[in-house]
């Protein structure tokens, strides 16, 4: 009997949480990820991993936002200046659901609190196993996978207009994470964290693949369960 794919629910884990300090609102946080409400072994393994990353991001916005957020509010009082209670957004967007594959990412963004940061993270799940599969999961065996995606990176940056750091090529290599990808229509997308390969301006840099026999490999589209 086949397995049940994985499928999402229609309400997604939702937390808020607000800090003060001296009873005034500084920082705000809302968090919005998936979440399946399975009850098989598959989908609470999905939604616990997602539990636990929203704990996670609540515990950095209270270790390293809150104090910073409290300093600005201070700051601006001090100097009579205008200020706004601090925000941080956590959201998804899923990019491809296909046969057995469900890629989406997830941004963190950082309101009224400099220096503007957003964080991205990624994950292409198995809908039959329940598990995350790898980068190396959609290109052929031996295939050496940074090599190529490093090089055709450079090749985007050379013939586009966005402006990078001069030693791009090195950080490109430095920087590479096999974890920052995820599927959709179009192909393989990989990015860089803001700041990694260019300026803040830039934001977050992404990269992209269309789908091929020498990979990225395109996920077979007809769902089995």
């Amino acid at each position: 009997m086949e397995r049940e794919l994985l499928r999402l629910s229609e309400t997604p884990l939702h937390l808020e949480k607000t800090w003060e300090s001296g009873g005034v609102p500084v920082l705000t946080a809302e968090v919005t990820l998936p979440r399946c409400g399975g009850k098989s072994r598959r989908a609470r393994r999905f939604d616990r991993y997602y539990r636990q990353y929203a704990r996670a991001y609540l515990k950095y916005c209270e270790a390293e936002l809150l104090p910073r957020a409290t300093e600005t509010m201070r700051t601006a009082l001090e100097r009579s200046a205008p200020w706004s209670c601090a925000r941080a957004v956590l959201a998804y967007r899923v990019t491809l659901v296909r046969g057995d594959i469900l890629s989406l990412y997830t941004e963190g963004r950082e309101e009224h609190l400099p220096p503007r940061l957003t964080l991205r993270r990624a994950e292409t799940w198995d809908r039959r196993t329940g598990f995350l599969l790898p980068l190396t999961a959609f290109f052929p065996p031996k295939t050496a996978v940074k090599k190529r995606l490093v090089r055709a990176a450079r090749e985007q940056m050379e013939t586009g207009t966005a402006a990078y750091y001069p030693n791009y090529g090195a950080l490109l290599r430095r920087a590479f994470s096999s974890r920052s990808f995820y599927l959709a229509d179009d192909g393989l997308h990989w990015f860089y964290p803001m700041y990694s390969v260019a300026p803040a301006a830039e934001g977050i840099v992404d990269f992209s693949l269309p789908y091929g026999e020498a990979g990225p490999l395109l996920p077979a589209e007809e769902e089995k369960g």
